[in-house]
């Protein structure tokens, strides 16, 4: 049968229905299958799940490349549906160092490169002049403090990055090395002699640079100083009979407790403390002491020989704090290169001899000549660099944690959660620090081919 005017016979539309209803039954699974995430890998021949990247990074105007084709995407990128494989990620951007990473992705997984600034290209340029033994920078960036050497006298002199002017600041006698301690949430300095229990102690407010505060003078024999973690300038210190703390704005200190312990740490306004039992040399690690005193550690002291020496026969082992934070301590010994790490479930032995708490979620970081480790409140300690090179320090760079390693002759850059890493300096430098804030990098230059106009404080802004 036709029907008027048409040419579909009958026959003809039994054929268009049936195929019809073999697109749609080839089409729908494969439209399903695709919104689901499924591609044909052309390729291998395979059908295959998909995976995603997402890249969100700093500056927002770098640019993106996949396995070198470049994404007209800006950033944030998401990339989905990609068929598993390995693909090198490489992020570029005017005058910044390229980032690269191959990256796997695999079925139904989120790969994200994020948390990563990237660090400019820029030369390092000499700031403060002259033969300088030692510096530190405040909290903000604003000031530094720094000694030079004149015939049997330390000079130490306060230089303004704002104003770009410099006071000369009194003077210490001797020739030991000082101590530059900043506050760290204030511009309040103490600068210390070397030997303890302390011979001299200034106390500087950079902003009154003139008014500094002879501690000494009112105290005799204090033999430990810590600065709280207040915006307001208050410092911790303790005598051989008691623990203070000191107001430098009213010039006043305060009887906290008898100093009955082994050593103390102070957390957040909470006293750790330690304390040796005469008899078996036990020694037990207690926080917040002077409130709700909870008992972290009580360690033994043939265990800490055994840790720290391998062998209980060894001459006796001394500790003490090197920093506490939240439920862990980290503990100084009296044996080269070894530490413990000490929590309510382990005591650890570490071969490190320098440690760091970066400001930017409390990440611990504790290294040797040879290897760096990380370490987050109740997780094992990471080995994150493991080199025969020299490793002499380490820091943040900025609030990502993106690391700054200070080698025998050069500096480098190191990405963490992700490998990656470039050289900074090419060269041997001294006395390093990070202002994370306005990111720049202070050091000395031991380059012995400057001429002597280079002898200084540097700075490479990153």
């Amino acid at each position: 049968m036709e029907y008027p005017g048409t040419h579909f016979t009958r026959p003809i539309r039994v054929a268009l229905l049936i195929t019809l209803i073999v697109l749609f039954l080839i089409i729908a699974p494969l439209l399903i299958m695709y919104t689901a995430g499924y591609r044909y890998d052309w390729k291998n021949g395979l059908l295959k799940e998909t995976g995603a990247i997402n890249i969100d990074l700093e500056p927002k105007t770098a640019v993106v490349y996949l396995n070198n084709v470049k994404l007209q995407d800006k950033i944030p990128v998401r990339l989905n549906n990609i068929i598993p494989a390995k693909y090198n990620v490489r992020v570029t951007s005017p005058d910044h160092f390229d980032w690269n990473k191959e990256i796997e992705v695999k079925n139904k997984q989120t790969n994200y490169v994020k948390e990563i600034s990237l660090l400019k290209k820029n030369k390092p340029e000499i700031l403060i002049a002259g033969d300088i033994t030692n510096f530190a920078v405040s909290f903000d960036g604003q000031f530094i403090i720094y000694t030079t050497k004149k015939n049997n006298t330390t000079e130490i002199w306060l230089w303004d990055n704002n104003s770009k002017q410099t006071n000369n600041l009194i003077p210490l006698s001797g020739n030991t090395k000082p101590n530059i301690i900043w506050a760290e949430k204030n511009n309040y300095a103490i600068i210390t002699d070397s030997a303890i229990p302390y011979s001299q102690i200034k106390i500087i407010n950079a902003s009154e640079p003139l008014k500094q505060i002879d501690l000494t003078k009112e105290n005799a024999s204090i033999n430990k100083l810590q600065w709280a973690n207040t915006t307001e300038p208050q410092l911790y210190y303790s005598t051989k009979e008691n623990i203070f703390s000191y107001s430098p704005i009213t010039q006043t200190s305060q009887n906290i407790t008898a100093n009955k312990y082994t050593d103390w740490h102070m957390e957040n306004g909470q006293l750790w403390t330690m304390l040796i039992n005469s008899s078996t040399q036990d020694y037990l690690i207690t926080k917040d002491t002077l409130g709700f005193s909870k008992i972290i550690k009580q360690i033994k002291n043939n265990e800490i020989k055994i840790v720290i020496d391998g062998d209980p026969k060894e001459p006796e082992t001394k500790i003490g704090f090197a920093t506490a934070q939240q439920n862990t301590a980290l503990l100084r010994t009296n044996i080269s290169g070894r530490m413990l790490l000490v929590n309510n479930n382990a005591t650890l032995p570490m071969q490190v001899s320098k440690f760091l708490v970066s400001k930017y979620n409390n990440w611990w970081l504790m290294w040797s000549d040879w290897e760096l480790w990380s370490y987050n409140d109740n997780e094992n300690p990471y080995l994150l660099n493991r080199s025969g090179e020299h490793l002499t320090d380490t820091m943040p760079l900025d609030q990502y944690n993106t690391l700054a390693l200070v080698w025998a002759d050069k500096v480098t850059a190191l990405f963490p959660y992700y490998s990656v890493s470039h050289d900074l300096i090419n060269e041997k430098i001294s006395n390093p620090i990070a202002d994370t804030d306005n990111k720049v990098l202070y050091f000395i230059s031991n380059n012995k081919n400057q001429d002597k106009n280079s002898n200084g404080i540097w700075k490479l802004s990153y």
